[in-house]
């Protein structure tokens, strides 16, 4: 927690592929509905709004920044019964034939509902990475797993 104001988080990991193949398949509509969402509206690219299905569900993220095989800053709606939005960032860094990517996440309050959104936001992240991971290394399709949990 780097902002006493708001909650935070990181993760990282490491991905047996080069950068720009890393970025391109979080960035690229169709690349991304391969191992995340079920359908994306459109590429990330700086200013855009796009719309990521996941089943029925359908969110808006508004994306802020991309710098290709650097840096992506987007935000969407908290995840859970909060009413506010929170802004996640990836970066991206290049070591030798590998990525190490990080993604962090702000903007919840310090209350019980924040806590909980933060707490669901993050074993979604921990399934994004497993996911990207699966599908660069091994090409095998984990969402589905994710998903057909519930």
């Amino acid at each position: 927690m780097t902002n006493h104001q708001y909650l935070d988080f990181e993760f990282t990991c490491v991905i047996d592929a080069p950068v720009d193949r890393v970025f391109n398949t979080i960035a690229d509509q169709a690349a991304i509905s391969t191992f995340f969402t079920d359908a994306s509206s459109g590429p990330l690219t700086t200013g855009a709004t796009l719309h990521w299905r996941f089943g029925d569900l359908v969110i808006d993220v508004q994306v802020e920044e991309v710098v290709p095989n650097q840096r992506i800053v987007c935000n969407w709606p908290a995840a859970g019964k909060v009413d506010y939005r929170t802004t996640f960032t990836f970066t991206f860094q290049s070591h030798a034939d590998s990525t190490v990517i990080h993604v962090s996440e702000t903007g919840w309050r310090p209350d019980a509902p924040g806590i909980a959104s933060a707490f669901d936001q993050c074993s979604g992240w921990t399934h994004f990475f497993a996911s990207l991971k699966a599908r660069l290394e091994h090409n095998v399709d984990l969402k589905h797993f994710y998903f057909d949990a519930n």
